[in-house]
């Protein structure tokens, strides 16, 4: 059964590592660069979830043995490491780049590896239809990681990693109450780490001129992987349904109107408000919607004690 204590305390253990390292690393230097920057928030990061997820108790299985396992343990790590990589200042930007898009474009196939999907069973898919999902949700993924990248180089701040807070946090929440609990609380730590990190990061760069305008690809990069894998989760191994995975996925674009041009020049407060109300709006109705199913679905199994409660993610 869902504690929400434990996830309380999990995201305070996890903000409190990850700024704590941030501030730490960048502190203990008397010059502070971009690479050192950038490098103190991929591990901030990294910390901070294993401290989370320690405190939550999410076990987790060496070789992984389902989409969760596979996603903290290979997706995540993997996008840590390219993203500390692309943070130094000789790797080329193509290259940086490169590694992003391969991991896109192979992620589906790990969190997929070994469920019914690509079984041979009567529920495995057809080779096209496999062929087409991987496709399709490899292009989303490096899709929105491309336009929120170009996004935070154009308009640097502490917004754009906020935004993609929201989504996470909201994923996390459906993705429960669509049945696969351990999916959902994956959401929490990753939530307090990305806050804590952007907020420290964003607190030593104005202590410096050089990196007053600094954006951190780092934050948006593990944020974007963090909330894709929740949702395909929740979509192939829970109950969410595609057009919510859909409208969290893309909440976090709607930052983009505030380029238009009554909008880009304004003050950056403001924008960085709007910004987080306009991905709060769909958000707000994915929740709703998602809590309306729950009630109807999910509610009169929690009041009987002898029905299984969720349904078990399908891995074998």
């Amino acid at each position: 059964m869902p504690e929400p204590l434990l996830y309380l305390k999990a995201m305070v253990a996890a903000a409190i590592v990850s700024a704590m390292t941030v501030l730490a690393m960048v502190l203990a230097r008397r010059h502070t660069s971009t690479t050192w920057l950038n490098l103190s928030c991929v591990l901030g990061i990294g910390l901070g979830l294993v401290v989370g997820y320690g405190v939550v108790s999410l076990r987790l299985a060496w070789p992984p043995v389902n989409g969760l396992d596979r996603f903290l343990t290979i997706t995540v790590p993997l996008a840590l490491g390219i993203e500390l990589i692309a943070g130094f200042q000789n790797v080329p930007r193509w290259f940086a780049w490169l590694l992003r898009m391969s991991l896109a474009a192979t992620i589906p196939r790990i969190l997929l590896h070994g469920s019914v999907y690509l079984s041979d069973s009567a529920e495995g898919w057809t080779p096209w239809q496999t062929g087409a999902v991987l496709v399709l949700c490899g292009a989303l993924l490096a899709g929105v990681w491309s336009l929120l990248s170009w996004l935070s180089q154009r308009s640097p701040g502490i917004s754009i990693p906020l935004a993609l807070c929201l989504p996470i946090l909201c994923a996390g929440l459906t993705v429960m109450m669509a049945g696969y609990i351990k999916g959902g609380v994956a959401a929490f730590p990753l939530v307090a780490t990305l806050v804590a990190t952007t907020i420290a990061a964003r607190l030593l760069a104005q202590r410096s001129v050089a990196l007053a305008n600094l954006s951190v690809p780092a934050i948006v990069g593990v944020g974007v992987v963090g909330l894709f894998g929740l949702l395909f989760l929740g979509r192939f191994f829970g109950r969410l349904s595609t057009e919510c995975a859909l409208a969290m996925l893309l909440a976090p674009l709607f930052c983009w109107v505030t380029e238009m041009p009554p909008l880009r020049h304004r003050q950056p407060w403001l924008v960085g408000s709007l910004r987080l109300v306009l991905v709060a709006i769909p958000l707000l109705v994915v929740l709703a919607a998602a809590k309306r199913d729950f009630d109807r679905d999910m509610a009169p199994l929690l009041r009987n004690t002898e029905a299984p409660t969720f349904r078990l993610p399908r891995e074998h």
